[in-house]
């Protein structure tokens, strides 16, 4: 019988359905990839750092930036997003992606972190392809119009 099937029989019979879950695999540490700026762009792979539209991004933000993306060993020796803002002097972090926010944060990502604002944005995979999602990615990392 097919999973979803059996699930629906045993839901509207009454039965509560139990299943393992797998322990989380999130560490809340980071790579932070070899370079100097003001900018940490946290993505969530180092193959979504190398495509080319992550590339468009950091030329359009100035080339000033660094790219990171979770250790999935979550390694003590790697850095905490809030230990890379206070050892990188970072005054900005764009998290791609929502699930990289309630990875690193449990939750809502905070305004500000230490000396970096803090800006959570769609994944980068979202944003190559949407119109709308770059012009709010755009308009975010741009700050309010003076």
């Amino acid at each position: 019988m097919i999973e979803s099937r059996r699930r629906a029989y045993l839901e509207v019979m009454g039965y509560d359905i139990w299943s393992a879950r797998l322990p989380e695999q999130e560490s809340g540490r980071l790579l932070i990839r070899a370079g100097e700026g003001d900018t940490l762009l946290v993505c969530r792979s180092p193959e979504a750092a190398a495509s080319p539209f992550a590339g468009d991004v950091a030329r359009a933000l100035g080339d000033r930036c660094v790219w990171a993306w979770p250790d999935p060993e979550g390694r003590p020796e790697s850095a905490t997003l809030e230990d890379a803002v206070g050892q990188y002097l970072f005054t900005r972090v764009v998290l791609f992606g929502p699930e990289l926010v309630r990875q690193l944060f449990r939750g809502d990502a905070p305004m500000v972190l230490g000396s970096a604002r803090i800006l959570a944005s769609a994944d980068l995979e979202d944003l190559a392809v949407s119109g709308t999602a770059k012009r709010e990615f755009w308009n975010q990392v741009s700050g309010p119009k003076k």
